[in-house]
């Protein structure tokens, strides 16, 4: 037999001997929106790359941190866009999840003009340099897709978010919306025929909302700013990506159909060796007897801004449970009692997570930090603000590893029963230590099987052999409505046929029927 270390030394050989073929490509990676989540993904990426040998250049608001000698930072000019934006986020939390989607319009204008007018990527574009492989986050900056014709090389899609219908249309891959939710609106895989109807008109919306709205804007800059594009956007959509990486798995959502160049990835960013706690906080998570709430809204809601009264009843129900606080808390202004309260602007998530001190995690429900919180099986309470945070809470109570808290409804009692009922309720450490166990099992760690595929692109000259026959078909050839019309009509017309002729045979024997004789008139 085999033993799983040995076929693992294996598999790793292979790669290594593969990878070996395609050391030393120029790698051109766009990560442009201004989200610190998004750049962890991206920048962890960059630099695997790195390390193994490629030359990396990065277009982004932020820089690679430790970044290896063969790396090249261009800047993207910073705007306060996305700081503007949580500002006002509780603000606008009572906004439909239409007027929501209404607002992403000022975002896409504002990525991409920040983008492609900053100085340094101009500068890029028209300069005599040639890359192997374009790298692109995929978020509503299909636009970007331009790079990939101005440079000439294939282009690798990398989804933040999970496989949404914005990156599986760049693929073809397959989104039955009768058990794939949308994911602004929080349904599950498990839907009810009400459920399903939603889940149709809002993506259906969403893909009107998105052709009206969006997609005249990257045509817009696509042809300002690429006036020499040999490939349309439209073409570019359809042939013009090799791969997408998404930050999914299976055992963080559900099954589900994936063509041969759309590869899970989810996880990738997490370390799987866990870095020393800095002084202050291994003292703080160790000398806490009954344990630690770890309490983070991610890395762009600032909590500052949350109402005043919920924040005194979140500060309340956190006052009376046995377990010390580390909170990250976004200025100087709240001060709590040092003891139980351990408060920063930063804080080493992953890594306190992985503490077996940490008892719970409180958060907003996004995709990197409910990864995190099931690799180090830390059950959840969580209080989505917007975007996929509602899927990600939705998933996590249906799964029974968390619980979440409607931002609008949230009081003291609500929030005390939900984090009282996670911390005093075993089931739900139990359940996601058994997810966790499920996400960890894995022939290969997600970044190794990442780099795998994107060298796999390199080495086969942008593995055009994975695009699908789909990219060809339009939304009516795709799904059969152009066959499933004509079969209905030829079965119309048959029994249309079918129906004419009956009547024309009653007809007759009616007609040939001999007429009764009225024996009383004849007498």
């Amino acid at each position: 037999m085999v033993s799983r270390n040995s076929l693992h030394a294996g598999i790793l050989l292979c790669l290594f001997l593969a990878n070996g073929q395609v050391e030393g490509s120029k790698i051109l990676g766009i990560f442009p929106t201004m989200s610190k989540s998004h750049w962890i993904l991206g920048s962890t990426l960059m630099k695997e790359l790195a390390l193994h040998g490629h030359e990396v250049t990065v277009i982004s608001p932020f820089a690679l941190p430790n970044a290896p000698e063969n790396t090249r930072h261009v800047k993207i000019e910073h705007t306060r866009m996305l700081e503007d934006m949580m500002d006002k986020v509780f603000e606008r939390i009572d906004n439909s999840i239409v007027q929501k989607m209404l607002n992403l319009q000022y975002f896409v204008h504002a990525i991409a003009n920040t983008t492609l007018s900053s100085p340094a990527v101009q500068s890029l574009l028209h300069s005599d340099e040639q890359f192997d492989l374009l790298v692109l986050e995929i978020f509503l900056d299909e636009v970007f897709l331009g790079f990939g014709d101005r440079f000439n090389c294939p282009v690798i899609a990398m989804s933040t978010f999970g496989a949404s219908a914005w990156v599986t249309s760049l693929i073809g891959s397959p989104q039955p919306l009768s058990y794939i939710p949308h994911p602004m609106i929080g349904l599950t895989s498990r839907m009810n025929f009400r459920q399903r109807l939603t889940n149709v008109l809002f993506t259906g919306f969403d893909e009107i909302l998105k052709s009206v709205l969006f997609d005249p804007i990257h045509e817009e800059y696509y042809r300002k700013f690429f006036p020499n594009a040999k490939r349309s956007l439209a073409e570019m959509r359809r042939h013009g990506v090799s791969l997408v990486l998404v930050n999914s798995h299976f055992s963080l959502s559900f099954p589900r159909p994936y063509l041969p160049n759309l590869i899970e990835v989810g996880g990738f960013h997490v370390n799987r060796k866990v870095n020393p706690l800095p002084e202050d906080i291994k003292n703080f998570v160790e000398k806490s007897k009954h344990g630690v709430i770890y309490f983070s809204m991610g890395s762009n809601i600032k909590p500052s801004k949350m109402d005043r009264q919920k924040r005194d009843d979140i500060i309340k129900v956190l006052s009376a449970v046995k377990q010390n606080i580390i909170w990250k808390w976004d200025d100087d202004t709240l001060v709590l009692d040092k003891g139980k309260f351990l408060l920063g602007k930063w804080f080493p998530q992953d890594d306190i997570l992985a503490h077996p001190n940490v008892k719970l995690f409180i958060t907003h429900g996004g995709l990197l930090s409910c990864t995190e919180s099931i690799y180090h099986g830390v059950p959840i309470v969580g209080i989505p603000i917007f975007g996929d945070q509602l899927l990600n809470m939705a998933r996590a109570e249906q799964s029974g590893w968390g619980i979440g808290v409607t931002y609008t409804e949230l009081n003291e009692a609500i929030f005390s029963k939900a984090v009282n009922e996670v911390l005093s309720n075993d089931k739900f450490a139990s359940n996601i230590k058994l997810i966790s166990r499920l996400f960890r099992d894995q022939p290969l760690p997600p970044m190794e099987l990442a780099r795998f595929w994107i060298e796999y692109v390199l080495r086969h000259d942008g593995a055009k052999h994975l695009i699908s026959a789909a990219q060809d078909l339009n939304f009516f050839e795709y799904n059969n409505l152009d066959v499933y019309a004509f079969i209905a009509g030829i079965v119309t017309l048959v029994l249309i046929s079918i129906t004419f002729c009956v009547k024309k045979i009653v007809a007759r024997l009616f007609a040939n029927k001999p007429k009764k004789i009225n024996r009383k008139k004849v007498n």
